[in-house]
């Protein structure tokens, strides 16, 4: 009896076995979620240690779980609540110069809830080059960007104090001579910015240094920031006119008749450029003064000007050939 019922209906049975096990393995995959996020990786440092390179800051993690808390990772992922995170363990006193280590990248670098597995990472090892840090003065320069109000130019730039103290690595600051302020936008300033400086300008955490033919960023550290001062003045330009006619300055009634060898002059000025930029010809006067010579006889004489304020001569103006001649009247011509 007790046989038949372990015996019987064997085939009933499997099937009822089979369908258990499938059930069974629906109900965990239904429940299981599978995700594959980039997450950040910090590498945090002793003080008196900086990062000079690293081969990548972030990673991509597969990962596996319930289905409920794999919908929660995700979330707390993009908000950057769970990172990859790895703390250096050297002491400064064991770098001379500078270290390279590599980070082998393992489910304890990540903050995950114990439901949840690690399938796979890549990379799964991430290089850092460690460097010593130190203090040093550097040179200051003002970094601008965009171009003053047309017309205007920077004639001087003040910054004080003119160096400050760094603290970076020991490579990089052994290249390093001068540092950037953070970038101050200039865009259409005029001589009216001359009365609002100082202004106090913060100093760009970082320093270019050359490697072979590129140009490296390393960060660095500055708890000081600079007044500057610029000296705004209107833009300076110089324009050419071409025959300008040469007048002539004589007394009334001047029984004389005067023939000029040149009767025009090219005339190069200078000033303001926005003046220069609507001056004409008209606003130029040539003359020759004839009222203190005696008649008659040929002269040469200076050409001189009369022009805007602000407005100057660049070249010499020429000497001009003239002959002073008695008028002949009608009743003198035979």
């Amino acid at each position: 009896m007790i046989k038949e019922i372990f015996t019987g209906n064997i085939l009933t049975k499997l099937m009822a076995l089979v369908m258990a096990v499938a059930l069974w393995l629906y109900a965990i995959n239904r429940h299981t979620g599978d995700l594959t996020e980039v997450v950040k990786l910090t590498v945090s440092v002793p003080e008196g240690i900086a990062i000079l390179e690293q081969s990548a800051e972030e990673i991509s993690a597969h990962l596996r779980g319930p289905q409920n808390v794999i919908d929660t990772l995700e979330d707390m992922i993009k908000d950057q609540k769970i990172q990859a995170r790895y703390t250096v363990q050297e002491s400064p006193n064991m770098i001379e110069d500078q270290i390279k280590q590599t980070i082998f990248i393992t489910r304890e670098n990540l903050d995950l809830p114990t439901a949840v597995k690690l399938v796979s990472v890549y990379p799964d090892k991430v290089d850092i080059l460690l460097g010593k840090l130190q203090q040093k003065k550097l040179k200051v320069n003002l970094q601008k960007k965009g171009e003053p109000a047309i017309g205007y130019t920077i004639a001087n730039e003040f910054i004080f104090p003119g160096e400050v103290e760094v603290t970076g690595p020991l490579n990089a600051l052994k290249e390093a001579s001068s540092i950037n302020t953070v970038s101050v936008n200039i865009g259409g300033i005029t001589t009216e910015q001359n009365r609002t400086f100082p202004w106090r300008i913060e100093i760009d955490q970082k320093v270019i240094i050359k490697r072979g033919d590129k140009n490296i960023s390393v960060p660095i550290v500055c708890k000081e920031d600079v007044r500057v001062w610029l000296q705004m003045v209107e833009q300076q330009d110089t324009r050419l006119f071409e025959k300008i006619k040469i007048k002539i300055i004589e007394p009334a009634e001047y029984p004389y008749e005067i023939k000029l060898q040149d009767e025009f002059a090219n005339v190069r000025v200078k000033g303001p450029k926005l003046l220069l930029d609507k001056f004409n010809t008209e606003d130029i006067v040539l003359y020759i003064d004839v009222t203190s010579l005696k008649p008659p006889g040929p002269y040469k004489q200076p050409v001189k000007c009369i022009l805007p304020k602000n407005i100057e001569l660049v070249d010499k103006l020429p000497e001009v050939h003239l002959d002073i001649r008695e008028t002949l009247h009608s009743s003198e011509i035979k």
